[in-house]
């Protein structure tokens, strides 16, 4: 009998042996590798050079003033820039008619029917477009101007060129330029 049970527990403990070393087989592994994916940006800022920080003041009929607008994208991804400029007086009642917006003299730029200002080309980052706008010029200053305070805001907009981005963003059936063109404009 002690032969029997001795042979017995002999074979159970081979099956342990061989059950235990199985599973350590199929439960073995390399460490966890954490793959990361970094997601590119869009992102565009307004850039104006030789404007005084506090603005122009005392501001006269027919004098021309400087104010240069461009956009410079920041992000990491290739993007198209739109801009829309919203001219107003602090007195909203007052016409902005009499403030006449300078463009510079460039072909960069479309006037869209939507009202922005696109760059034909797409910027990469850091690059600048060319110059969108260069002067603003006052006529008709009335008396009803006294005191009052224009304002340009210069609203930038940039989407990213890849999968048609700018139908959805901006709520275009199509670019009115030619699109995936570089611009070959200077980096700042």
């Amino acid at each position: 009998m002690k032969a029997k049970t001795l042979a017995i527990s002999t074979i159970v403990l081979i099956v342990l042996i061989v059950a235990g070393a199985t599973m350590a087989w199929f439960t073995t592994g390399s460490p966890t590798i954490a793959n990361k994916f970094n997601m590119g940006s869009v992102e565009v800022e307004v850039v104006e050079e030789d404007f005084p920080d506090g603005g122009y003041s005392e501001v006269t009929t027919g004098v021309t003033y400087t104010k240069n607008v461009q956009v410079q994208s920041i992000g990491t991804k290739k993007t198209y820039v739109r801009v829309r400029l919203v001219p107003e007086w602090s007195d909203p009642s007052l016409p902005v008619s009499n403030a006449i917006l300078n463009l510079a003299d460039n072909e960069d730029w479309i006037l869209h029917t939507d009202g922005y200002y696109y760059f034909k080309y797409y910027l990469t980052t850091n690059q600048l477009t060319s110059k969108l706008l260069e002067k603003v010029t006052f006529t008709e200053l009335g008396s009803e101007y006294n005191g009052k305070i224009f304002t340009l805001k210069v609203v930038a907009e940039g989407v990213q060129i890849t999968h048609e981005a700018w139908k959805v963003v901006w709520g275009l059936n199509e670019l009115p330029f030619t699109p995936n063109v570089l611009w070959q404009g200077e980096q700042p």
